[in-house]
């Protein structure tokens, strides 16, 4: 009779995550300040509360979301990702994200060929997941068009109060200006 040899499997390696957040505000106001201190504070307790989670960073910038120039953490993340430095992103939005579509694609597109996953909370959606990228398209079409939208209501105020001589541009230089 032959003898059998039963060979254990080898236990699951549970592989903790390298977890990082991503914030943005577009302006250093200070409701947009406080906004940007509550999404680090939030973001970095979560990270470091999670039991299969390590803290690989909170990156943030405080420039507009239209343009993909000027975002320096931004860059700093998508390239630590690159270097297979992170294995999760976690962003409020897909706003917070990049308010132009092409982009926001272009993103979790190259995160996705790295098998990186970004979480939008607001939405509930996971970059990872290819049959979410209509929706994650769609709701960044809106985000865009919210931006422009918001764009061009401001720049109607700004025309009427000329038009009715109430510009308050003039007053806000004017104490730059020497006499």
């Amino acid at each position: 009779m032959k003898n059998v040899r039963i060979i254990p499997a080898k236990p699951k390696e549970h592989k903790k995550l390298r977890v990082a957040a991503y914030c943005r505000v577009s302006t250093s106001g200070p409701e947009q300040m406080r906004s940007l201190e509550i999404q680090i504070k939030t973001y970095t307790k979560m990270i470091k509360s999670h039991p299969n989670w390590l803290f690989a960073g909170v990156f943030y910038d405080i420039e507009s979301g239209l343009r993909r120039s000027g975002r320096k953490s931004l860059d700093k993340l998508l390239k630590k990702a690159a270097k297979g430095k992170i294995d999760y992103i976690i962003t409020k939005s897909i706003s917070r994200v990049s308010r132009d579509t092409v982009e926001v694609l272009k993103i979790i597109r190259f995160l996705r060929e790295r098998g990186i996953n970004m979480h939008f909370e607001n939405e509930k959606l996971d970059s990872i997941e290819i049959d979410k990228e209509f929706e994650i398209t769609l709701r960044g079409m809106l985000a865009q068009d919210e931006s422009r939208n918001i764009s061009e209501n401001i720049q109607w105020g700004i025309q009427r109060k000329f038009e009715k001589g109430e510009s308050t541009l003039s007053t806000r230089i004017s104490w730059a200006i020497p006499a």
